[in-house]
C-alpha cells in the first residue's frame, strides 16, 4: 500500500520540479534583461493598455497600430484580472507567471488524459516527464512570452473535458482557444477529425465532433472575410499570411491544395525559397522529432492527423526560421507530441512494454534535447541563443550590467514619463501609456538605453549614431544618469527637478598606419606610435589610397590589433580604407567569446573607387579586456587591399 501511495505523489514532484525549472528560466531572463521589445514590451504594454480598458496604439509597433491588427486575438484580455490581483506585485514578470502557470496546467491536462486512458501511473508519470524534456519547451524561452505558447495550452485541458464527457466546459475551452490566435480554427477542424475517429461508436461525442468542425469552419471563414478586414487600415493590413507558394490569402491557398496536392506535399519536405543555405532546416525537425519519439506514431496513425495544420503553417510558410527548431515555433507540437505518444503507448496491452518504451522515449527525448541545446549541432546556428535557453550552461545566469544598480537607475523615472528605451530595456518599462523604442524618440522625456543593446533593424554603426547623438554635446538632453554601459537621459525642457548632470569628457589619442612603417628586423608593419599593426608578408603595392603600399588579403584576416592600456580607454572609433570588387570587406573588434561587432558600412567613396569603412563602440569594460582586439577582415576569395588605418582611443577626462 505505501508503495502505490508514494506512486501518487510522483506526478506531484514532477510539475513542483520543472515548474521551478520553467519559473526560474522565465524569472531570471527577464531578470537579467535578456527579454526583448518585439515581443515582451509590445505584450507587456497591450495586457496593461487592456486591463485599463483601453485598445491603444503600440507605441513600440510600427505604423501606430494596435495589438489586435497585428494578432487578431483576445488572449490577453483574459487574465484582466489577474493583472489586478497580482500586477501590483509582479510588474512585467506577471505574463511570464501567467504563460509558464498555463503550461503546467497543460502538463497537468496531459497527465489526467493519459492516466484516465491507461490507470498506469508510471505511464502518466511518464507524459509528465516527456513532456518537459522535448526541446521546443526551451527553445520557446528565446520568444520570452508568446500567443503561440500561451493558446496551445489550451488543449489538453479542452481534450479532457471531451474525453469525461464535460462537453460545457470543453465548449468554454473551445470558444476561448478560437479567440486566442489566427491559426486555432484550422487546429481544431483536424482536431476534430481525430476525435471524431475515436469516438465514431459515440453517437453524442461524433455529433459534438463534427458541430465542432462545422463551427472552427464557419469562424475561420468570417476571421479572414469578416473580422480581420473589419479592422484593417490603409497604414496596417494583415501581414500574418506569408505563404506565397501556396497562394496571396487563405482562398487562393485552399485552392492551391485541393488542385496541387502532389506539389503541396512535396513542399513539406522540400526547401521552397531557391536559397541552398536552408535546404536541411525542415529535414532537422522532422528527425529531431521523430527522434525524440514522434516515430511511435506510426503505430496509430491517426494521431498523426492532428499534427497536419500545426506543421503545415511552419513549413509552408515563406520565412526559413519557422521551418526549423528555433524559438517557439515548435510549441504547438511539443504540446501536443506527448499526449499523442502516450495514448499510442496507452493502447498497448502489455505494461512492461509500456514502462520500458516511456524509458526509452524520455531517454531519446533528453538527448536530443541536450545535442540540439549546443548551437553548433543546429543547421542554422545563430538561431539558437544559449543564453537564454540553456540553464545548465554558467552563460546563461550572466548579467550584461549590475542589474541592482541599472534598476535604481530606472527607478528614477516617473511612472507617467514618456520614455525612449533601448530593445533589452524597454521590456521593463513597457507598463505605461508612452513608451518608444530607441532610436525612436518622438515626444518620450526620458531616454535610456546600453551603449551596447542594439535595435535589431538597423546595423551597429546606425545604432551608434542614433546613440552618439545624444550623449554627445546635444543641448537638449542632460545625462543625469550612467551605470556603463547604461545611459540614462532627460529632456532639458522638462527638467523641472535639479540633476546633476554628467558630461562625457572624452580626450582623443590617435594611431595611423599607412603601410608605410616597417621594421625589417621583425617584419612588422607599424603604426605611427611604433605598435604593430600586421605584417610585412601581407604587404602590397599593386593599389594604394595614400603613398605606396597597401595590405592585401583575401579570405583572411589581417594581424590582431591590441592595446596596452585597454582599461584606460572608453571609447574607439577605427576606420580603414579599402578596395575590392566586392563588398566583403569588414573591420571588427572582438573580446573573446563573449563580445563581437563587425561592420562592412561602406561611410565614403573616393573618386578612385576606394571606400571607407568605420566602427566606433564603447569598450566593454564588464568583460575581459585582454581579449580586446580589432581586426581587419576579408571575407571573399576577390582580392581586398586596406590602407590607412586609423584609430582614435577615447580616454574618459574627470
Amino acid at each position: 500500500m505505501k508503495k502505490i501511495c508514494r506512486k501518487k505523489y510522483i506526478p506531484y514532484f514532477v510539475i513542483v520540479f520543472f515548474g521551478f525549472l520553467l519559473f526560474l528560466m522565465g524569472i531570471t531572463n527577464h531578470y537579467l534583461f535578456k527579454t526583448v521589445t518585439w515581443d515582451y514590451a509590445n505584450y507587456n504594454f497591450a495586457f496593461w493598455d487592456y486591463s485599463h480598458f483601453r485598445i491603444s496604439p503600440v507605441p513600440t509597433l510600427p505604423g501606430n497600430i494596435n495589438f489586435l491588427q497585428d494578432h487578431f486575438s483576445f488572449l490577453l484580455m483574459y487574465f484582466i484580472p489577474v493583472y489586478w490581483l497580482i500586477n501590483w506585485l509582479t510588474g512585467t514578470y506577471t505574463l511570464i507567471i501567467i504563460q509558464n502557470s498555463l503550461v503546467l496546467l497543460a502538463a497537468w491536462y496531459t497527465f489526467k488524459i493519459i492516466q484516465l486512458k491507461s490507470k498506469n501511473h508510471w505511464l502518466g508519470a511518464g507524459v509528465l516527464i516527456y513532456y518537459f524534456l522535448l526541446l521546443g519547451r526551451y527553445t520557446s524561452f528565446s520568444a520570452d512570452v508568446n500567443l503561440a505558447i500561451i493558446s496551445a495550452c489550451f488543449i489538453p485541458g479542452f481534450l479532457y473535458y471531451f474525453e469525461i464527457k464535460k462537453y460545457w466546459i470543453a465548449l468554454i475551452i473551445f470558444i476561448l482557444s478560437l479567440f486566442s490566435r489566427e491559426n486555432i480554427p484550422i487546429w481544431f477542424i483536424f482536431i476534430f477529425i481525430v476525435l471524431a475517429i475515436q469516438h465514431r461508436k459515440e453517437k453524442q461525442a461524433a455529433f459534438y465532433s463534427i458541430t465542432g468542425i462545422f463551427i472552427s469552419v464557419i469562424y475561420f471563414i468570417l476571421l479572414f472575410n469578416v473580422f480581420i478586414p473589419g479592422i484593417e487600415t490603409e497604414e496596417k493590413q494583415y501581414t500574418l499570411f506569408n505563404y506565397s507558394a501556396l497562394g496571396e490569402n487563405p482562398r487562393e491557398a485552399l485552392l492551391f491544395i485541393f488542385n496541387n496536392p502532389i506539389e503541396t506535399v512535396k513542399l513539406f519536405f522540400v526547401n521552397h525559397l531557391n536559397d541552398p543555405a536552408y535546404n536541411r532546416v525542415k529535414t532537422e525537425f522532422y528527425i529531431v522529432y521523430l527522434a525524440s519519439g514522434g516515430i511511435i506514431l506510426l503505430l496509430r496513425p491517426q494521431y498523426l492527423i492532428w499534427f497536419i495544420p500545426i506543421v503545415a503553417q511552419k513549413v509552408l510558410n515563406d520565412s526559413f526560421i519557422r521551418w526549423g527548431i528555433a524559438t517557439y515555433y515548435c510549441i504547438e507540437v511539443v504540446t501536443l507530441l506527448p499526449l499523442s505518444v502516450f495514448l499510442v503507448l496507452a493502447s498497448l496491452k502489455s505494461k512492461l512494454i509500456q514502462n520500458v518504451l516511456t524509458i526509452f522515449l524520455c531517454i531519446a527525448a533528453l538527448s536530443v534535447t541536450i545535442h540540439k541545446m549546443d548551437s553548433v549541432n543546429n543547421v542554422v546556428p545563430w538561431t539558437l541563443n544559449p543564453k537564454k535557453v540553456k540553464i545548465y550552461d554558467k552563460h546563461f545566469f550572466e548579467a550584461p550590467f549590475n542589474i541592482r544598480k541599472v534598476n535604481k537607475l530606472l527607478n528614477q523615472i516617473p511612472k507617467e514619463a514618456k520614455v525612449s528605451a533601448s530593445d533589452h530595456i524597454a521590456p521593463h518599462l513597457a507598463q505605461r501609456q508612452y513608451i518608444y523604442l530607441f532610436p525612436e524618440v518622438r515626444d518620450a522625456e526620458y531616454i535610456v538605453f546600453s551603449v551596447f543593446d542594439n535595435y535589431y533593424l538597423l546595423n551597429h554603426p546606425e545604432n551608434e549614431k542614433a546613440r552618439n547623438k545624444y550623449l554627445m554635446k546635444n543641448d537638449s538632453w542632460d545625462i543625469i544618469g550612467e551605470e556603463f554601459p547604461v545611459f540614462l537621459l532627460k529632456k532639458k525642457e522638462v527638467n523641472k527637478k535639479n540633476h546633476n548632470s554628467i558630461n562625457l569628457n572624452l580626450s582623443p589619442d590617435t594611431i595611423f598606419c599607412d603601410y608605410e612603417i616597417i621594421n625589417s628586423t621583425n617584419n612588422k608593419i607599424l603604426f605611427d606610435d611604433g605598435s604593430v599593426a600586421d605584417s610585412i608578408e601581407k604587404i602590397s603595392s599593386k593599389f594604394s589610397h595614400s603613398k605606396t603600399n597597401s595590405l592585401l588579403l583575401v579570405n583572411q584576416h589581417g594581424n590582431t590589433i591590441k592595446f596596452n592600456d585597454i582599461e584606460q580607454i572608453s571609447y574607439i572609433r577605427a576606420s580603414v580604407w579599402y578596395f575590392s570588387n566586392n563588398n566583403e570587406a569588414y573591420i571588427e573588434a572582438t573580446c573573446g567569446s563573449r563580445f563581437y561587432l563587425g561592420s562592412k558600412s561602406i561611410e565614403e567613396t573616393d573618386s578612385l573607387g576606394w571606400k571607407k569603412l568605420e566602427l566606433n563602440f564603447w569598450v566593454p569594460k564588464h568583460l575581459n579586456l585582454d581579449k580586446m582586439e580589432i581586426n581587419l577582415w576579408n571575407s571573399g576569395t576577390e582580392p581586398a587591399y586596406f590602407d590607412d588605418l586609423q584609430i582614435i582611443k577615447y580616454y574618459r577626462v574627470p
